[in-house]
């Protein structure tokens, strides 16, 4: 990968003095807009939209605000502390729909397949563990959030392992690696870019390839929206922000080379590992496959991870 120059997440954030709520107009009268992420890959399109000038072609300005789980980054922007998020969770935010009707829409959603995958479960490379049956009994670290847990729960049941005999350990990606070398777990579910780094170190292996590919193929569990009170408050600059992260989005799918670059920085990875990184494309709010996504809702209600039916099109931005 070609070394170029890359400005950091935390540097792309446009801090305007006085701007700090999307709730009044800003120093220059535009509102300044709360964007929510995660500390993955999912959020790639954000940094590549303040790099490359994205937002200021809008006329945007934002604030980038870190957020722990996709349960609380879905709930920051149903309770009025975020305007919209990038590359969360879609099971929480099915959920809130049920919960409070009308707080949220769907902008983009994910394409996670087999040739695509964004999770991974991985083991060390001594481990004696070589198939989904040699699972019971163990470990397995998993992302914070109910999200991870409960559709992991419910592959490994399908495939006939015993899960009630399985712990499962939340924790932050950060801590993965280091809880799996240190055998405090014996197997991690990883999303990127935990997996690139941890093959680029060489010490594990994959298990398995993506969990949520093999449940269902394109998976739209990733999603980015907005808030209808934002887009109520603030239909043209809302308008604006899902045109930047939109184009952003394209740009990380167009333009490989370049968007691993911004990756490194972003990420602070090797460029071993951003180059071992497998993307997550997203599609923007026209080319959703309604679809797809509703046998997705479906499918989790079916789980019992949703306790009643979504209807996705009403829930996706025009």
């Amino acid at each position: 990968m070609k070394k170029t120059a890359a400005i950091s997440l935390i540097t792309v954030v446009v801090l305007i003095a006085g701007c700090q709520s999307s709730t009044k107009p800003g120093c220059d009268g535009v509102p300044t807009v709360r964007i929510g992420y995660l500390n993955l890959v999912t959020s790639l399109p954000l940094s590549v939209a303040g790099q490359k000038g994205f937002f200021t072609d809008q006329g945007v300005v934002y604030k980038a605000i870190p957020v722990a789980s996709s349960n609380k980054i879905v709930e920051g922007v149903v309770n009025g502390d975020l305007d919209c998020f990038v590359g969360a969770s879609a099971v929480p935010a099915l959920a809130a729909e049920l919960r409070a009707p009308g707080k949220l829409k769907v902008f983009a959603v994910s394409e996670i397949t087999a040739d695509q995958p964004f999770d991974a479960l991985l083991v060390r490379k001594d481990s004696p563990i070589r198939a989904l049956s040699d699972l019971s009994g163990k470990k397995v670290a998993v992302f914070p959030g109910t999200t991870a847990t409960n559709l992991l729960r419910k592959y490994l049941g399908d495939k006939g392992v015993n899960v009630s005999t399985i712990t499962f350990v939340p924790m932050a990606p950060a801590n993965h690696l280091d809880a799996l070398m240190e055998s405090s777990v014996d197997v991690v579910y990883a999303y990127e870019p935990t997996i690139a780094i941890a093959l680029s170190k060489g010490a594990v292996k994959k298990l398995r390839g993506s969990v949520y590919a093999d449940m269902l193929s394109p998976n739209p569990i990733s999603v980015s929206m907005v808030s209808t009170g934002f887009l109520q408050r603030h239909p043209q600059t809302a308008a604006k922000v899902i045109a930047a992260l939109e184009r952003a989005m394209e740009y990380v799918r167009e333009q490989d080379e370049q968007a691993r670059c911004i990756l490194v920085e972003q990420m602070k990875l090797s460029e071993d590992a951003a180059d071992r990184c497998v993307f997550l494309y997203m599609l923007g709010h026209e080319q959703i496959d309604l679809a797809v996504f509703q046998r997705f809702a479906d499918m989790l209600t079916e789980l019992g991870e949703l306790n009643g039916h979504v209807a996705v099109d009403s829930l996706v931005y025009r």
